[in-house]
């Protein structure tokens, strides 16, 4: 967790620096009925997913802060090689953020992780909270188009389009880690 704000703390802009340390440290549901019914789990803890990618105790934190770095050096390269201009602050809350829907849709159960009997993904609750703390479209957008074209909003800026490609990357890499670990574990 200590990554993740130190990263969140790198963003320039001092209120969207704020609501991102806000909404890392105390990731409680705006809608006072899901809030109550959805306890957000432990980000320390949580596997960024129970099926696909970084399945392990603390996966979530390691893909958010592996696709958070990777993002800023990527953003970076652009700038040097090509002269892009990127929102660095909006890439970076877009990144810490984009899977904070997952603290509602996951819980640990007497069988190890599950999902919640939620009926929306972990997308579009990261998205709606976003809009509820009043963040900037730019770092909504990027949150909301994180799954690329094959989700509901396509990338449509520099920035989502970066996230997106690192993001997927990230999570094929913890794939196939996690592939090769469990094959050592069985040997």
């Amino acid at each position: 967790m200590k990554r993740l704000l130190k990263l969140a703390n790198s963003i320039k802009d001092k209120a969207l620096r704020k609501k991102v340390v806000d909404l890392l440290k105390n990731p409680v549901m705006s809608h006072k009925d899901l809030a109550s019914k959805y306890r957000p789990c432990d980000l320390k803890e949580a596997p960024a997913s129970i099926q696909f990618h970084h399945i392990y105790k603390g996966g979530l934190v390691d893909h958010i802060y592996s696709v958070t770095l990777l993002s800023i050096a990527f953003a970076e390269n652009l700038k040097k090689v090509y002269n892009v201009r990127v929102d660095m602050d909006a890439l970076i809350a877009g990144a810490l953020l984009h899977d904070i829907g997952k603290l509602w849709i996951l819980k640990n159960g007497p069988d190890g992780w599950e999902t919640t009997d939620h009926t929306l993904d972990h997308t579009m609750l990261g998205t709606a909270e976003l809009y509820a703390r009043e963040f900037p479209e730019k770092v909504v957008h990027i949150v909301a188009s994180h799954f690329g074209s094959e989700g509901p909003t396509p990338p449509q800026t520099i920035e989502a389009v970066i996230f997106h490609h690192i993001d997927t990357l990230d999570a094929l890499i913890g794939t196939n880690k996690q592939d090769i670990l469990l094959q050592l574990l069985k040997k």
